[in-house]
């Protein structure tokens, strides 16, 4: 009885989390062999795949230090399953499970990950397959997952993003002049991770962000200008935080800069919204201005929340368990409606994920203060504490993966 497990799509801080709790429960539920596989799905389709040496494993402390190690230790993809069952794909896929006698597949990964574990699900009903269960397991740094309270990566960007904001705002008030500093925060359609960055505001007597915009806002380029001007009256320098899918409502921003290319799953690539912003400001204001993109940064840091690790790894943990008896789920964590921050874990079938977005509720929007005061309890608990890291000549070290497979 052997399990498979791969990560797939944007990385997190977390996601090695998730990997150590599906080891740990391979180890633990006594399974024979734990192969891993490179690359995603890729990694299957073109047999790249390696077994954990579980006394290494234990020997090098491997989970403690994958659980401190940012970014997709098994690589990734973003490869979409072809639509036709008919595809050769689908039937290499499953011979190579077969090779191997794999009875358990947690595939790590987003929305788009989701779509896959569906796809493979439907396969196997559609051609009468069994003797394997295929099981998602959930990540996304931009929390827009459905059937869960928060996304395991979320917490730890968000984490990043705070500490970074409060760094900067430190070096945008050394001048006695006006000055807007706009920084750009991942988040494609949903504005998650940008409106956490308010809650760097918290305690700090004075704003550290002061302006906020998400792709979930309806405004103009020149409203945006005009709040700006505004805010320049109270305050003189702005920091404002500004999420890479912000568009103005009447597409001024698309026609004057972005390509619009799409990735294999469709999605539009966007960046460079603070750069354009930064450009007008100067140009419409006549003041200084400058753009800050944190880009894959806010995904890859080690900073990492305690809390975000510890849910990652039991959503992984829980996958592996879940994948013993069943097949076509996915764990997801819930908030329980209680004072102190707490969770408890359910699962749902990937139909429920895949292909879907959570946007902020449109009730947290009405207005700033709403919405600061929304996305600070919320984001709070979830960056509380900081997995330790280990350090050699003043610079972190990473386990790697030739530390603990055959």
């Amino acid at each position: 009885m052997n399990i498979i497990v791969a990560q797939s799509g944007g990385p997190t801080s977390v996601i090695n989390s998730s990997l150590a709790g599906v080891i740990s429960a391979g180890i633990e539920n006594s399974f024979d062999k734990i192969y891993l596989s490179l690359h995603g799905i890729e990694g299957i389709i073109n047999n790249e795949i390696v077994e954990v040496d579980k006394k290494k494993y234990e020997e090098v402390n491997a989970k403690e230090r994958l659980m401190a190690r940012p970014s997709s230790i098994l690589r990734s993809c973003r490869f979409k399953l072809p639509e036709s069952f008919d595809d050769k794909i689908f039937e290499n896929i499953f011979k190579t499970l077969k090779d191997y006698e794999i009875s358990t597949f947690v595939y790590i990964g987003g929305n788009d990950s989701m779509d896959t574990v569906m796809k493979l699900n439907e396969y196997m009903k559609a051609h009468n397959i069994e003797g394997i269960n295929i099981i998602g397991c959930p990540k996304t740094i931009d929390n827009d997952l459905m059937e869960m309270d928060h996304s395991p990566g979320f917490a730890s960007a968000a984490k990043y993003i705070t500490s970074t904001l409060r760094t900067l705002r430190t070096d945008v008030d050394i001048y006695d002049l006006k000055s807007v500093t706009f920084v750009e925060i991942m988040g494609r359609h949903a504005g998650w991770l940008a409106a956490s960055a308010l809650t760097a505001n918290y305690g700090m007597g004075k704003e550290v962000v002061n302006l906020v915009y998400l792709p979930e806002d309806k405004k103009s380029l020149d409203q945006v200008l005009e709040e700006i001007h505004a805010e320049l009256e109270n305050e003189n320098n702005l920091i404002v935080a500004i999420a890479e899918g912000f568009r103005d409502k009447d597409n001024k921003l698309d026609e004057e800069r972005f390509e619009n290319k799409d990735d294999a799953f469709g999605h539009k690539i966007v960046a460079g919204v603070a750069s354009r912003l930064s450009d007008l400001v100067r140009d419409k204001l006549d003041i200084k201005s400058r753009a800050v993109e944190l880009s894959i940064a806010q995904r890859t840091s080690n900073l990492i929340s305690k809390i975000d690790a510890n849910e990652a790894y039991n959503l992984g943990y829980n996958a592996l368990e879940l994948g013993i008896d069943n097949t076509n789920l996915i764990p997801v964590l819930k908030r329980k409606d209680t004072p102190e921050y707490q969770v408890y874990y359910e699962s749902v079938s990937p139909g429920q994920i895949a292909n879907k977005e959570m946007k902020i509720p449109e009730e947290w929007l009405v207005d700033k203060k709403t919405l600061e005061e929304k996305i600070t309890t919320y984001t709070l608990p979830l960056i509380e504490g900081r997995v330790e890291q280990e350090y050699k000549n003043g610079m972190p070290v990473f386990v790697e993966l030739g530390d603990f497979i055959k």
